[in-house]
């Protein structure tokens, strides 16, 4: 059953392309049977908005994500015979206030799901590019973290996922989305970086807490523009078979041109798909 639960449109997202209904003419073209609109949420402070923004205030992210979801509403209705559109948002975790804020949009707007999903670090955003990257990676410090042993060191990057990992947690106990988004983005400017004992340890946490609320891990096709694989990192994705975790498929699109890119396709034995809707 071709879906994908994880998508934006350049009417609503600075860094996509295209406008909501071509995004979903394109998915009926290619035969979608399901299809998630799940826009970035708002953000609240001025410093958190990204570069891209930076001729915006926060309150006109606010009014684009109630534009969004008005025009999902239409669609939803309008396209009901041709393909089943489900409304959401993709989640924040940059302040202790940021839960209070999702669930407030979650309950405003009424949405279906939402795709939980971390993009800052140490207040920074850490996917968005490389420069912001580095930034969040200069803020690292060993400080947050004790280690059994006083000679131990951690490295910035260390610091910087185990940060990652732990905010993801934060997020998880907090909003339990249905989807989780793209796993390990913070792998992105760092593909090469091993994944140390105690950051393993933290992606196990994570798992084991997504496999036991019932959320449905995220095969993000997107992963495939810098790796090898989608995320999660193939490795992390065996961990969860083993666990016994469900998955769902998002292209991660951007654009009409990117809907279906790298199409991941679940095969039997492989996949474990839990999401009907």
């Amino acid at each position: 059953m071709p879906f994908s639960l994880h998508s934006h449109s350049g009417q609503f997202c600075e860094h996509a392309t295209g406008n909501l209904e071509e995004i979903i003419q394109e998915a009926i073209k290619k035969k979608f049977l399901i299809y998630g609109l799940s826009e970035h949420c708002p953000r609240y402070r001025a410093q958190d908005l990204y570069p891209e923004e930076s001729h915006l205030q926060p309150s006109d992210l606010s009014m684009t994500f109630s534009k969004f979801v008005i025009e999902a509403r239409h669609l939803q209705e309008k396209y009901k015979s041709h393909i089943k559109l489900i409304v959401g948002l993709e989640t924040e975790n940059i302040t202790d206030s940021t839960t209070t804020e999702m669930l407030d949009l979650i309950s405003k707007y009424k949405l279906e799901y939402i795709v939980g999903s971390v993009h800052h670090v140490h207040e920074t955003p850490i996917d968005f590019d490389e420069k912001t990257f580095e930034i969040a990676l200069s803020k690292s410090s060993s400080s947050s973290f004790v280690s059994h042993d006083d000679d131990y060191s951690y490295s910035p990057e260390e610091s910087l996922f185990l940060s990652y990992f732990d905010s993801q947690y934060q997020m998880l106990q907090h909003l339990k989305p249905i989807v989780v988004g793209h796993f390990d983005v913070i792998r992105i400017y760092r593909p090469k970086f091993l994944l140390t004992n105690l950051i393993w340890q933290k992606i196990e946490r994570n798992i084991d807490f997504i496999i036991n609320y019932g959320g449905l891990f995220e095969i993000n096709s997107a992963g495939f523009k810098y790796f090898t694989d989608a995320y999660p990192l193939r490795d992390i994705l065996k961990l969860i078979i083993q666990k016994g975790g469900k998955f769902t498929i998002s292209d991660d699109s951007h654009g009409p041109l990117k809907v279906d890119k790298k199409e991941v396709k679940a095969e039997k034995g492989n996949l474990s798909s839990g999401v009907f809707f």
